[in-house]
């Protein structure tokens, strides 16, 4: 069951509705990964396996950095970071909802799992910077419910162009 603490707009809500299924299914299917707190990465890739379906027109991508514009290939962010990092430490999005090859950008999506509170500011931060870079309408930090918190979802949409928060929605799908 889902329960929203506050309603999105009108022009939001096919966006919001979608992710919450997909976090639903994300409960539902892969309750594993959540209980054992997976990475990140790990929990991005399965959630966008599950937006997908419901985006048929669009392309889902985890860690997007294929941009047409040389631009966009450089972050601002510099965090140092090696391969066998467990948490993500690049400017690219976690997921991007756009159209491959296009100028076409619907959502750009932070997770943050909900074990590592100290992280979120930077979340946040690289969410705004990825909104503002790509033009997206859409920006959305997922706080994912893991170990003892499964299921318990928290979204927060920024506002397009002003990097202001819209109030938090509270999805808990168990």
């Amino acid at each position: 069951m889902t329960r929203m603490e506050t309603f999105p707009t009108a022009s939001d809500m096919n966006v919001v509705d979608r992710l919450n299924l997909a976090l639903k299914r994300l409960g539902e299917r892969d309750a594993a990964l959540l209980d054992d707190e997976a990475s990140e990465r790990s929990i991005a890739c399965r959630l966008a396996c599950h937006l997908q379906p419901l985006f048929p027109d669009w392309d889902v991508d985890c860690e997007f950095n294929c941009w047409v514009d040389p631009r966009q290939r450089k972050g601002n962010l510099v965090v140092a970071t090696t391969s066998d990092a467990t948490e993500a430490r690049t400017i690219f999005p976690d997921l991007l909802i756009h159209r491959r090859g296009h100028d076409e950008r619907l959502a750009v999506i932070e997770l943050h799992k909900s074990t590592l509170q100290q992280s979120r500011h930077r979340e946040l931060k690289k969410l705004r910077q990825c909104q503002s870079r790509l033009g997206c309408r859409h920006a959305l930090l997922i706080e994912v419910g893991v170990g003892e918190a499964r299921g318990e979802h928290r979204l927060e949409a920024l506002s397009a162009g002003t990097g202001i928060k819209a109030p938090a929605r509270r999805a808990d799908n168990r």
